[in-house]
């Protein structure tokens, strides 16, 4: 592979380079090939390695305690990487003290309060609220023009169910998505005004609840002790960050990959046919197109060797390609690269919501509206087609959120 071959390839697993459609799948299968880790530099100018391991490899890595989610150690290697650079070192409040930015203990005692507000009862105790949601939307879309299903469905569902958790006001909503998609782009100018922003808008709406309480989650992050636990004001605030952005942006890119490889391959009126096998569909879409491109950030606190003479330096950040690992034909078989809707349920699941201690705390909400809004939109609209080929449908060229900017859909019926 050429030296320009490899710059491409390095871009790619980061933003998706220039790369349309379904091409950047090519991409990650090239890089797990080429080898176990590639360097790349992000827009904001920090250095990170991306590891492109087959399946139980990156399952393992995962769980490697010679790596560090603490939120002081990443940030800090990331403003060095600025710095050097010779830009401002200035760091997004997502990597900021919440749980997914810490090492164990810490990481279980700022884990909980979210996790009790998700348990598997609570979360279907939300079903009807979310179907409800979803149908009133499909309600608002013409069918008989072209409709771009990101901005009508995908986003506005997850975003109103978590900011109607959180006790967010609606009228308050579509500023705080704007915010959110600034923050996932590692463009400094973008990114730190919305940065700034959101946590001004958040601290303020905490103490709102602080000083009048609710029954919303944000107010229970501020008042309920957990297991004893309370959440100090700049916790409270970084997990209510965290919540809004991870909360939505991921199960906006999943609804809208999930009906975009459904139009790719030609399977949608299939599935709409068999709509008790969403489930599965959507499963499968997870693995073959996941809503994270890479999972973020970790610092090595000791060399790590990969193999292939290959080996993480301490002091480095390390990222982990999902779609290289998800489309390991080892663990899927040789058509692991293709989305097929009715596979057969592998004997290994997918690393979409992650493995370990930061397992995604709100994988079972996600599924369930991703399946929702599949489900409620096939049988609403069974024939639709693709108003534009999806291959030259665009991503969205984040570091870690892997999604289309726009899906364009004639609905028809």
């Amino acid at each position: 592979m050429t030296t320009t071959q490899h710059e491409n390839l390095e871009h790619a697993l980061l933003l998706g380079g220039e790369l349309h459609g379904y091409r950047h799948h090519e991409v990650e299968d090239a890089a797990r090939q080429a080898g176990p880790a590639h360097l790349a530099v992000q827009p904001n100018h920090v250095r990170v390695h991306v590891a492109t391991l087959g399946l139980e490899a990156a399952r393992t890595f995962l769980t490697d305690e010679r790596l560090s989610k603490d939120a002081l150690g990443v940030a800090g290697a990331m403003r060095q990487h600025m710095v050097a650079a010779g830009v401002e070192p200035n760091v997004s409040a997502i990597i900021g003290g919440s749980m997914i930015n810490a090492d164990p203990p810490d990481h279980a005692r700022l884990r909980r309060p979210v996790a009790a507000a998700l348990t598997p009862r609570r979360v279907e105790a939300l079903r009807d609220s979310v179907t409800a949601i979803t149908r009133g939307l499909l309600d608002d879309l013409d069918p008989g023009r072209p409709t771009d299903v990101v901005a009508g469905l995908a986003l506005p569902l997850p975003l109103t169910v978590i900011c109607e958790l959180l006790g967010v006001p609606g009228e308050d909503q579509a500023m705080l998505a704007a915010w959110s998609s600034a923050m996932m782009t590692e463009v400094p100018e973008q990114q730190q005004p919305a940065s700034e922003a959101m946590v001004g808008y958040l601290a303020a709406l905490i103490e709102q609840k602080r000083a009048k309480p609710d029954d919303a989650l944000l107010s229970a992050l501020v008042h309920v002790d957990v297991e004893g636990d309370r959440l100090a004001p700049d916790e409270v605030l970084t997990t209510a960050v965290l919540m809004i952005a991870a909360g939505h942006e991921t199960t906006t890119a999943g609804i809208g990959n999930t009906l975009a490889a459904l139009l790719h391959t030609g399977q949608w009126s299939a599935v709409a046919a068999k709509p008790d096998a969403v489930p599965d569909v959507v499963r499968e879409s997870l693995r073959f197109d996941p809503p994270t491109r890479n999972i973020p950030h970790y610092l090595v606190r000791e060399p790590i060797d990969l193999g292939d003479h290959v080996t993480l330096p301490a002091g480095a950040l390390t990222m982990v390609n999902l779609g290289a690992a998800n489309r390991d034909p080892e663990a899927f078989g040789p058509d692991a690269h293709r989305f097929v809707p009715f596979r057969p349920r592998p004997a290994r699941s997918h690393l979409t919501f992650g493995n370990g201690w930061h397992r995604c705390v709100g994988s079972a909400l996600a599924a369930m509206e991703i399946e929702i809004a599949v489900r409620e939109t096939l049988v609403r609209f069974p024939d639709a087609v693709a108003a534009i080929p999806v291959d030259r449908m665009v991503r969205n060229p984040h570091v870690v959120i892997n999604g289309f900017t726009r899906v364009d859909i004639v609905l028809g019926g």
